[in-house]
């Protein structure tokens, strides 16, 4: 670690962690009572990027969020780095941080259980649609990667008890896609995201943040309309 890498961590951690904590988290409604007190729980690894993006401004005055797979949670901020919410998300079916070769090419029946991995890393992104007109925040679109409310078309899935249960142990479930409650897409993703592009940070769950992340990454590939159908 870099002397200058110490030094923004040290100078940004109190104001990560004022930031990441004076906001409730929709994800602590899983195992809270109604009405109870609400407090923001960021991991530790995210609190480290959020200082980071804060510290060098390596969010270029977009609105960003962070996804922690880890935890299963998200993060959304706005062009300032003003903390404007989070919630539990459902996340790829299998652990990993790379996504496989051309897999946004395929059709989801030919995507290997094994294959279903939300990657890790720093992306470009912009609201968009699916091929069946529904509005999501595309990602990585040569990876078919989005983000979009959750799916409930499968029963199976159980999809919303898995957004609702207190673990995040059941949350990896999807193809790759970003679930997450559909009222927290549409007030708050919709809200951050509109008529903007913004950066989608993916903390990695194999591979180290260092090596994810630092020094600065370069720019991911830019959201486009259209592709596959969300997951």
């Amino acid at each position: 670690m870099t002397a200058s890498l110490c030094l923004w961590r040290a100078a940004t951690a109190g104001l990560a962690l004022g930031l990441l904590f004076a906001a409730p988290s929709l994800a602590d409604e899983r195992s809270r009572s109604p009405g109870g007190p609400a407090e923001a729980v960021a991991s530790s690894a995210a609190r480290e990027l959020t200082a980071w993006v804060l510290a060098t401004a390596d969010n270029q005055g977009l609105p960003f969020l962070i996804i922690d797979k880890v935890g299963a949670e998200v993060l959304v901020f706005d062009r300032e780095g003003a903390l404007l919410g989070s919630a539990p998300v459902l996340l790829g079916l299998a652990r990993g941080d790379v996504s496989p070769a051309g897999i946004g090419d395929r059709p989801l029946s030919a995507i290997a259980p094994g294959e279903r991995i939300t990657p890790a890393g720093r992306f470009l992104a912009s609201m968009g649609e699916n091929l069946g007109g529904k509005g999501i925040l595309w990602i990585d679109y040569d990876a078919a990667l989005s983000l979009h409310p959750v799916i409930t078309t499968r029963a199976a899935d159980r999809r919303l008890q898995r957004l609702a249960s207190a673990t995040a142990e059941d949350n990896r479930i999807s193809y790759g896609c970003v679930n997450v409650p559909a009222d927290f897409y549409e007030e708050i993703v919709q809200s951050a995201f509109q008529g903007t592009t913004g950066i989608v940070y993916i903390l990695p769950e194999t591979r180290s943040l260092g090596e994810v992340f630092f020094p600065a990454p370069g720019d991911g590939p830019s959201a486009r309309e259209g592709g596959p159908a969300p997951d």
